[in-house]
């Protein structure tokens, strides 16, 4: 599929399947192809592309914002003349639907939070700069995720590690799925996090009257689980879900309990 001039950030996307719009998004376009660009076509018109700073998008320089990023998916709807979508996403595509909802209500059919949280606790903020410095030196970032307790050695692992070894494993590590194309794109990219804290925005979150789910996996860090919780009930009527069996990166790991996640929530608001 094309690139698309989004309102002066050059965007890679891929489209399949026809009817309401569905963007998926965090990182590389190809970590949803496998699992969840097949599912929901048979549903949806399904949109999918490379943030800012990956894959065959554009990097544009200076500090980016989760504005920014939400500005470029608004920018990309528009260029492909979608008034309306559901927008959702893992990781930082999770901060990156929130800020669209809140950004753009009217341009939000549903929205689907996932595996992220709405602001950083201490121990969250002390990883994501261990993060920034490991990107920034060209290497692997965020293997696992943050403390939640002083006590802990580490934080969980972003990947199951029962995988390891097995064909799904072996076959998802020859995607793209990363941070970013360059060490300073990835740097970027998590830096958007750093200034990441829904707090102030809370009375527009209760005020929000979009259709909402907040989804993480069992075996993210107790914070995690904490303060996604936190962020549902911010919201009115919105949804919470723990799949039990997932880690972070659950969307490819478990995209069978996620696909259904995710649509369930969507026929229940029938969509």
């Amino acid at each position: 599929m094309p690139r698309i001039d989004a309102s002066g950030v050059d965007l890679f996307y891929e489209s399949a399947g026809e009817g309401t719009p569905l963007v998926l998004q965090a990182h590389h376009h190809i970590a949803w192809m496998p699992y969840q660009i097949p599912y929901f076509s048979q549903f949806y018109r399904v949109i999918t592309f490379d943030r800012r700073g990956t894959g065959r998008s554009a990097s544009p320089p200076g500090d980016w914002t989760a504005a920014d990023l939400a500005r470029d998916l608004r920018n990309l709807l528009d260029a492909l003349g979608i008034e309306r979508a559901i927008v959702g996403g893992a990781s930082l595509g999770g901060v990156i639907s929130c800020q669209f909802g809140l950004d753009y209500p009217e341009r939000s059919l549903a929205l689907v939070l996932g595996h992220t949280v709405p602001y950083l606790w201490p121990l969250g903020a002390r990883w994501l700069d261990d993060q920034i410095a490991a990107a920034g030196q060209g290497k692997p970032a965020v293997v696992n995720q943050p403390r939640s307790y002083d006590w802990e050695t580490d934080g969980p692992p972003t990947s199951n590690p029962a995988r390891r070894g097995t064909p799904p494993a072996a076959f998802a590590a020859t995607l793209n799925s990363g941070l970013g194309g360059t060490p300073a794109s990835a740097v970027q990219a998590l830096k958007a996090l750093a200034t990441w804290d829904l707090r102030p925005r809370y009375p527009e979150l209760n005020r929000l009257a979009v259709p909402t789910l907040v989804i993480v996996g069992g075996h993210e860090p107790q914070k995690t689980l904490e303060l996604s919780y936190e962020w549902h009930q911010q919201i009115p009527g919105s949804e919470f879900g723990v799949l039990p069996d997932a880690y972070h990166a659950a969307a490819r790991e478990e995209p069978v309990a996620w696909n259904a996640a995710v649509h369930g929530f969507l026929r229940r608001h029938g969509l």
